[in-house]
């Protein structure tokens, strides 16, 4: 998260428990315990899914000869794949926790 962001931490979200850990994977200074982080977060995640498609579009919309390896273009969309699942486990925790808390 930006050094701007002043929102307290929710007391559903309190705990660091209760949300996985993609510190190695966001952007810096991550926050597992506020929803504007989530929020940043997922838009993190979601600009590199579609950065990585569109060098991939760009390729094949090129109109000069360049060679793409088919592996390289396999293990592109694999990333975007699991950075999609990151996405989907990210927010299904928190969705999880605010379920838990309201129990």
């Amino acid at each position: 998260m930006s050094a701007t962001n002043t929102a307290e931490p929710t007391p559903v979200l309190a705990s660091a428990k209760i949300m996985p850990d993609f510190s190695h994977r966001l952007a810096c200074d991550y926050e597992s315990d506020c929803p504007d982080a989530l929020v940043h977060d997922v838009k993190s995640m979601l600009m590199r899914s579609k950065g990585m498609l569109r060098l991939i579009l760009d390729l094949h919309l090129s109109e000069q000869d360049i060679e793409i390896n088919p592996e390289n273009i396999v293990w592109a969309l694999g990333s975007v794949i699991h950075e999609l699942d990151d996405v989907f486990a990210l927010v299904l925790t928190y969705r999880n926790a605010i379920a838990n808390q309201q129990a």
